[in-house]
């Protein structure tokens, strides 16, 4: 989101303003039915504590939804000048996500080893998952004069992102219940990680089908690279071989 990223103000369609609007809602409640909860039971001290960047990361994370939440909606209400003045905090923070989350999540997995929420393996989700986003959202950038595909591909950056809040809500439900089922293999993971994201890109490709009969290439090919990158992260996660390593950079 350059100066000129919330050129997707210009949505040609009512139809539009209102469907991406609802996008927006569905990821807000995927991140906010997975986190609340668990923060919740981090203070009230039932996991390991949070480490000061995890606010930090909070912070940034949250800030870029409210942001995409307010240019979508100073545009729905025929204000494009105040979200353009917006987009260059976007295009800031970009960088500055790509390198938090996996640094967040380096330094809770060194806190949380050897404890029952310690997981090395996982360190692979919020590192690809990063570079996903980061890279998904400057194709955004570099086509933000083309106002459908900017907003379709700001939007497919930040349902990225929302695959942390459906994880840690659903993953609790399904995921027992695949691993009895599957076994404790790739179905067990993927599904419950990535069932939310996945579930909403296949209504913005299925909102393209209805309103214009086809999707667009590029959005297309970048539903296809977020699908690529979760099953990556899937197999790299449930390889035995991942987890000494992982351990290893993590120092122990």
């Amino acid at each position: 989101m350059s100066s000129a990223t919330i050129d997707y103000i210009g949505l040609s369609r009512s139809s539009d303003r209102s469907f991406f609007l609802l996008v927006l809602a569905a990821i807000w409640g995927g991140v906010l039915a997975g986190f609340v909860p668990d923060s919740l039971e981090h203070l009230a001290g039932k996991h390991v504590a949070f480490a000061p960047i995890v606010h930090l990361h909070a912070v940034v994370f949250v800030g870029w939804m409210v942001l995409l939440t307010t240019q979508f909606s100073l545009i729905r209400a025929g204000r494009p000048d105040l979200p353009k003045r917006l987009g260059l905090f976007g295009a800031a923070m970009i960088p500055i996500m790509l390198v938090l989350g996996p640094a967040t999540s380096f330094v809770m997995s060194r806190r949380e080893f050897g404890t029952p929420d310690g997981d090395p393996a996982f360190l692979i989700l919020p590192t690809l998952s990063a570079i996903c986003f980061a890279a998904v959202s400057a194709t955004g950038l570099a086509y933000r004069r083309d106002a459908a595909i900017h907003k379709r591909l700001m939007l497919l950056g930040a349902v990225v992102l929302s695959d942390a809040g459906f994880a840690r809500w659903l993953g609790p439900q399904l995921g027992p219940l695949l691993g009895r089922t599957f076994g404790h293999g790739f179905v067990a993971f993927f599904v419950p990680g990535f069932i939310g994201s996945i579930l909403i890109m296949a209504a913005m490709l299925g909102y393209d089908i209805a309103t214009r009969r086809r999707p667009y290439p590029l959005v297309l090919g970048g539903v296809g690279f977020v699908l690529l990158t979760q099953v990556t992260i899937t197999l790299i996660y449930i390889n035995p071989a991942w987890t000494p390593i992982a351990t290893h950079i993590l120092g122990h």
